[in-house]
Parts: structure tokens; C-alpha cells; sequence
């Protein structure tokens, strides 16, 4: 059986793609949304926050797509609404017209901070600057009039044709409620209604990840499964997207990342395998709970060692950051619901269906690793820093402990994969002992530079090499050696 089945692109779907489109621009935009000034902010602080460009140019940018993709998203919601609404009530329009008129308004408070993107903040004198940054604020506290339109409509629609799950139409007609007294922000300089209309805006966008979740993944599926999908997506998304920023710049952690994670090698391994368990996890989305029941377990192991990690070094995280009670927040929920879903998940599990075994050199290679990783990983756990000297770079208490929580994932997989002796759940197994290696190896290549010169960093390459070589080879072997990643690949491009 693939990891992945087929997904045809229904109108649904299709709405649902672009929210979490729209959920990952936003996260990226508002990146510094605790530190971020307001209206009654004074000029000092707002030249603060476009001193930085090439930051300036991303957040902007993000802020591009996510209006582009809340756009998209109100269409497609408004069609979906349109073929199931009984009768022509009009509740459908009002949801269409604010939520196109509602990204038209912020585009152009966008476009005055384009203004500040190109000009860092130093050429423009401080009227200008106040000017031009009390408009674009401006047009996006506006806009939340539109934005509640669109949120009571999408509500009042959803209740009466059945479009959405009835808790999801009450959350948008109370979001609608707040959404409609932000303009309010718009002209009242205090910081409490500020942040009261930052909050509105923030309810709305977790209103449109869940609602996202649903449209993509919930196609009939049980709740456990449903679950399990929102979660494999969520970490599809987040280690995606900062995993991509963690091997691009590796040196500028302390602007997005949670903590300044370094040095850089360090960094840009812990990007490599972020990518690379996003590829897996993405593979595994519609994949049947007894073959994505090892990704499960593997997420357990991650997101609890990483909460306790976190948990003895909260002097290493700035809570004044968005980025750290984020951080705290995730992997606590996380832990939670995947602990939740191994649970829930046992049942399923045990009444599967007998399966081919795996052939014995390659339950016994899963074996090694998975014993090999795992000393490894116990090892970073207690004491980083008795590493540094192998190690071609400086392991500090968090940062190798962190490292050492991915080994572990690494080595959980193999040994479940060994552990259960079938080859449909073998095949998650391989295709992280292929993409979390090949991550790391990219990783490696980008920072060689800096990487300590001499054996060590020769040693590093060449285990990961190994690593992902013994990934291809159990993979691409013949008859009962052949755990083929490719089929799950090929399903999930047709799909």
C-alpha cells in the first residue's frame, strides 16, 4: 500500500489550500507582532522595524500572498456555499464582498509600507515616516470591517445550508463580532484597543487554519484520522517553511527562529531535517492508520523531548518574541494531541491485517540504526557538550539536545520499522532514512566553510553519506529487499 492516496481537487479543497496558504503568509508577516509598533508608538520604533530590509522585504512580501490568498479563499468558500445553500438568501454575497473588498482595503496600507521597505527607514524624515506608517496600519484596522462581513456571511450561510461543521459557522459569526469594532483602532491611539484589534484580527486567522484543515482533509474521514492528518499537515507546514529559512540563513536565527540557535552548522542541520521530515510527514498524509502509526510514535518522541528540552532551558528564550511563546505553545499542543492519537490510535493498529514480512537483512539493518541513533541521541540528551570535540562544530546544551531529538526520531523509526516486521510501515521508515539524511547532507555542504577543519568534519559527511546511502539501498533493493519509496512518490505526483 503507498504512503499516500489519491486527492482529487475538489472546490473544497481547493478553499481549503488557499487558507493554509493564507495561515502560512500570515504566520510569516507577523512574525514580529509582539514587538511590532502602533499607532501610538513613537517614530524611533517604527525606523526600528525597517532598519532590518531584507527582514522588512520577506514580512512584506508573506504580506502580498496572504491577501492574494485570502482573496482566493473567499471565492472558493463562496462557491462551495453557493452549491449547497438552499435557497438564495444572500448570506453568501456578504461573505463574497468582504472578503474581496476586505484585501483590496489592506493592499493598500500595503503598498504605503512599501514605501519603508525601500527606504529602511533612514532617508525619509520622521513626519513622513509617522505619515506613512499611520496609513498602512490604517487601511488594515479598516479593512476589519470588511472582514467581518465576510466572517458573519461564511457564519449565517454555513448554519443554514449545512456547508461547514455547525462549530465552525458559530466560531465565524463570533469572530464576525470583534472583526466589526476594529476600525474603531483605526482612529483611537491607546495601545489596549490596538492589541484588542491585533487579537481579532488573530482569531480570525486561527478561524481560517481550522476551517482550512476541514475543506483540505476531512473528506469522511473518523475524527482520529481527521486529527491525525491536521497535525501531519501542521508539521508538514512548520517545518517546512522553517526548516527553508533555517538552511538559507543559517546566521540570522535570533530574527525568526524561537532562540539564536548556533552556530550555523548546527543551525543549518537542524534546517536539513526540518525539510526533510516535512517531505515524510507530507507523504503520509492520507496514508491508513496501521502504515502511519511509526510516524506517530516518531512525532511523540520529538515533540515531548523537545517540551522537556525547552522546559529546563527557558533562560535561553526571549518571551517578549512572538517566536517563543509560539515555540512553547506548539510543541506542548503537539505532544499532547500526538500522545492523544497513539492512544486513540492502538485499536486500528492492532486489528490490521497480516502483511508481508520483511526480508531479515533488512530488519536487521533497521535494527543497527536504530541502536546506533539511538546511543547517539541518548548521548546529546545528557551532555552535548562531551560531543564537541568529535564533532566538526560546538554543540551548546539546547542547541545539541535539540539535535539530538531528531536522532531519535531517526533512530524511533527505524526501530519500529524492525520492531513490527511489515513492509507497508517500513516504508515511512525508509523514506526518512532517505530525506532527513539528504537534508542533512545539504545542510553540511552549505555551512562546509564553517564546518572545523581536519577529520571531524570529514568523519560528519561521511557518516551522513552512509546514512542516506543505506536509506537508498534498503529502499531500491529487489523482491522482498525492495521497500520502493518511489511507489509512494509516484501515487502522491498522480495524486
Amino acid at each position: 500500500m503507498a504512503l499516500i492516496s489519491r486527492a482529487p481537487l475538489t472546490t473544497s479543497r481547493f478553499a481549503g489550500i488557499a487558507g493554509l496558504v493564507y495561515a502560512a503568509s500570515a504566520a510569516i508577516e507577523n512574525m514580529g507582532l509582539l514587538e511590532a509598533p502602533t499607532l501610538a508608538s513613537p517614530v524611533a520604533d517604527v525606523r526600528a522595524l525597517y532598519e532590518d530590509q531584507a527582514l522588512a522585504l520577506v514580512t512584506s512580501l508573506a504580506g502580498a500572498l496572504e491577501l492574494v490568498a485570502y482573496c482566493v479563499f473567499a471565492v472558493a468558500l463562496f462557491g462551495l456555499l453557493r452549491e449547497r445553500e438552499r435557497t438564495r438568501e444572500g448570506w453568501s454575497f456578504l461573505a463574497l464582498v468582504g472578503g474581496v473588498a476586505g484585501p483590496v482595503v489592506a493592499a493598500s496600507g500595503l503598498a504605503a509600507t512599501a514605501v519603508l521597505v525601500a527606504d529602511g527607514g533612514a532617508g525619509l524624515g520622521d513626519d513622513a515616516v509617522a505619515t506613512v506608517f499611520d496609513l498602512s496600519l490604517t487601511a488594515r484596522m479598516l479593512s476589519g470591517g470588511f472582514l467581518a462581513l465576510f466572517m458573519a456571511g461564511v457564519g449565517l450561510s454555513a448554519l443554514r445550508s449545512g456547508a461547514l461543521p455547525s462549530w465552525l459557522a458559530w466560531y465565524a459569526c463570533a469572530a464576525a463580532l470583534p472583526l466589526a469594532i476594529a476600525p474603531v483602532a483605526a482612529f483611537a491611539a491607546e495601545d489596549a484597543v490596538q492589541v484588542a484589534a491585533r487579537i481579532a484580527f488573530s482569531l480570525q486567522a486561527l478561524w481560517i487554519l481550522l476551517t482550512s484543515f476541514w475543506l483540505a482533509l476531512a473528506d469522511g474521514s473518523d475524527r482520529v484520522a481527521f486529527v491525525r492528518r491536521c497535525a501531519f499537515l501542521l508539521l508538514v507546514l512548520g517545518a517546512g517553511l522553517v526548516g527553508i529559512a533555517l538552511l538559507v540563513v543559517p546566521g540570522a536565527t535570533g530574527e525568526f527562529f524561537a532562540w539564536g540557535l548556533g552556530p550555523e552548522p548546527l543551525a543549518a542541520f537542524a534546517g536539513g531535517v526540518y525539510v526533510g521530515s516535512a517531505a515524510v510527514y507530507a507523504l503520509a498524509l492520507r496514508s491508513e492508520q496501521h502504515d502511519a502509526h511509526g510516524l506517530v510514535v516518531g512525532a511523540v518522541v520529538l515533540s515531548v523531548s523537545v517540551l522537556v528540552i525547552t522546559l529546563t532551558h527557558l533562560d535561553q528564550f526571549d518571551f517578549g518574541r512572538l517566536q517563543a511563546w509560539a515555540w512553547v505553545a506548539l510543541f506542548g499542543g503537539f505532544s499532547l494531541v500526538t500522545s492523544a492519537l497513539l492512544v486513540l490510535g492502538r485499536t486500528a493498529h492492532r486489528e490490521a491485517t497480516a502483511a508481508e514480512p520483511l526480508a531479515a537483512p533488512v530488519r536487521g539493518v533497521l535494527t543497527l540504526v536504530s541502536v546506533v541513533l539511538g546511543a547517539l541521541a541518548l548521548a546529546l540528551w545528557v551532555d552535548p557538550g562531551a560531543l564537541t570535540g568529535p564533532s566538526p562544530f560546538d554543540l551548546p546544551p539546547l542547541g545539541g539536545r535539540f539535535a539530538g531529538s531528531w536522532i531519535a526520531l531517526l533512530a524511533v523509526l527505524a526501530g519500529w520499522a524492525a520492531l513490527r516486521n511489515r513492509r507497508g510501515e517500513a516504508r515511512a521508515s525508509l523514506a526518512a532514512l532517505i530525506a532527513l539524511p539528504a537534508g542533512m547532507l545539504v545542510a553540511a555542504l552549505r555551512t562546509l566553510p564553517d564546518l572545523e577543519p581536519g577529520g571531524a568534519a570529514i568523519a560528519y559527511v561521511a557518516a551522513i553519506v552512509f546514512l542516506l546511502a543505506t536509506g537508498a539501498v534498503l529502499a531500491g533493493g529487489r523482491g522482498r529487499n525492495r521497500l520502493t519509496v518511489s511507489e509512494a512518490a509516484a501515487q502522491a505526483w498522480r495524486a
